[in-house]
């Protein structure tokens, strides 16, 4: 299996918070926790983090790439934006989500699997951005290659 990177950019910003939008609820009907070989995780403050977990196969939607990300602050307000992108021969196809909450926010993006026997794995890839309301924000990344 290829090896996994991972890229972690992060930075103290003083700034707006964009209006809060709601995700939807995720396809499979709950919070699919599927352990993973790596979480791209960054740390705020003591108590406080951001997390993109790796794309994976899901296991109660057959054909179906699934991705979690969340963003946790007890007492604060919180917002994260995520985009599960997908890209196989140049094409670039993408799903966005985003949600704000007090304390904690997560939000689940799935995408249909087009992987089909003799082709090479497909990249799926997410980038979050997760926002406190004290203006901090950081930027969490996280990739697999698959085929299901």
């Amino acid at each position: 299996m290829k090896s996994l990177r991972v890229i972690l950019f992060a930075s103290l910003i003083l700034g707006s918070i964009q209006a809060q939008a709601l995700a939807d609820p995720p396809i499979d009907g709950g919070s699919e926790r599927v352990p993973s070989k790596l979480n791209e995780q960054i740390n705020f403050s003591v108590a406080c983090e951001g997390l993109s977990d790796l794309p994976h196969i899901s296991m109660h939607v057959p054909g179906t790439v699934n991705v979690q990300a969340r963003t946790t602050c007890p007492g604060k307000g919180v917002e994260i934006s995520s985009r599960l992108t997908r890209t196989y021969r140049g094409i670039v196809t993408y799903a966005t989500k985003s949600n704000a909450g007090q304390g904690q926010t997560s939000v689940n993006i799935s995408m249909k699997c087009i992987w089909k026997k003799g082709m090479k794995k497909i990249k799926y890839q997410i980038r979050s951005t997760h926002r406190l309301s004290d203006g901090q924000v950081g930027v969490t990344y996280n990739y697999n290659d698959l085929e299901c």
